[in-house]
């Protein structure tokens, strides 16, 4: 075998390696983003004053508005009345009118998150109880306004917190999914260890700390979710939490919360993975994070041709001071 013909063999595997790790980075790219854009943010003492926190839009074409969107609070203290929700409205995404009538919901309501399906309004979000242990609960409406027949679909666990619900209608298998977050983030709960009472947090909880999860439920109907088994698509040792779903240009993205000390500056932003499967394995798109600078809370959301990110922006992570962006993806979903 001639030394020319080996150098020529080896030239090609790594033409073909090369040209293989170029198009999965290529493919585990999160798509380009245009600039945000500022929605809108609390009126100065009133109930939403500088706490918006996340944008949930339905295309409802009703009281002369085509999109609706349910916008939730910033959690700030134990207080169920704290956590409240309203309606904005909009014709173009970008110049919204808040419901003369709102809160809609006047309290223990975190994180609304809503679906339109024929002609009904189904809406999940977070309650508490006095440990900040949280469940996730789903109620319709008729006119998208009064809601009520209230459901639990992800119950309360002792110690742990389920939230931040997401719900999205896969077309490619005509399933209902809800991500969702489990883990623990401020339980006040002392777990239990078999049956013996724990003495101090750090026996259970601060293990407990060191797992966030994103997992997902899969139904034929929204009913279905409450009692389907749920799978964990991520698990992680610091921070992840608040996911969304959208399938764009043939893949599915997932996008989360994070924090992590020491990186990205020590500040919140967005993560995002990407799947061939929407309950298959989620990798990390190598163009994370996809927003860095204390943006969090992304609800991902396809209208038209179009990849939108409406999303939270801190003005002070310390007083829990939010306002509401949007972004969109500077393609077309194909």
């Amino acid at each position: 075998m001639s030394i020319k013909f080996v150098l020529s063999s080896v030239l090609v595997i790594l033409m073909v390696a090369l040209m293989t790790k170029t198009e999965y980075a290529q493919a585990s790219k999160y798509p380009s983003l245009t600039e945000s854009q500022l929605i809108f943010q609390g009126d100065p003492g009133k109930w939403d004053a500088n706490k918006p926190h996340t944008f949930s839009v339905v295309e409802a074409n009703r009281d002369g508005y085509k999109y609706w969107a349910y916008y939730g609070l910033a959690y700030y203290g134990g207080d169920p009345a704290n956590r409240k929700a309203g309606i904005a409205r909009s014709n173009d995404l970008v110049h919204w009118d808040k419901y003369a009538g709102n809160p809609i919901i006047n309290g223990d309501c975190r994180w609304p998150n809503v679906i339109l399906v024929n002609d009904v309004f189904y809406m999940f979000y977070a309650e508490y109880d006095a440990n900040n242990d949280s469940r996730i609960v789903m109620l319709t409406s008729k006119d998208g306004i009064h809601f009520d027949n209230k459901v639990e679909v992800v119950g309360k666990e002792l110690g742990k917190q389920n939230q931040n619900p997401f719900v999205y209608f896969n077309k490619n298998d005509k399933n209902f999914y809800l991500a969702y977050y489990h883990g623990v983030e401020r339980s006040n709960d002392k777990p239990l260890v078999g049956r013996a009472v724990v003495n101090t947090k750090s026996d259970v909880t601060k293990n407990l700390k060191n797992v966030w999860q994103i997992r997902l439920l899969k139904s034929k109907t929204l009913e279905g979710l409450k009692s389907a088994k749920p799978k964990t698509l991520i698990s992680q040792s610091y921070t992840i939490a608040a996911p969304s779903i959208a399938y764009f240009n043939h893949k599915y993205y997932l996008t989360g919360e994070s924090v992590k000390e020491g990186l990205w500056d020590n500040k919140w932003v967005t993560v995002a993975y990407t799947s061939d499967k929407i309950d298959g394995k989620y990798k990390m798109v190598s163009n994370n994070p996809v927003l860095p600078d204390n943006d969090a809370c992304v609800f991902q959301t396809i209208i038209g041709d179009q990849l939108y990110l409406f999303y939270s922006h801190a003005l002070s992570i310390k007083n829990y001071d939010w306002e509401l962006r949007v972004v969109k993806a500077t393609e077309p979903v194909k």
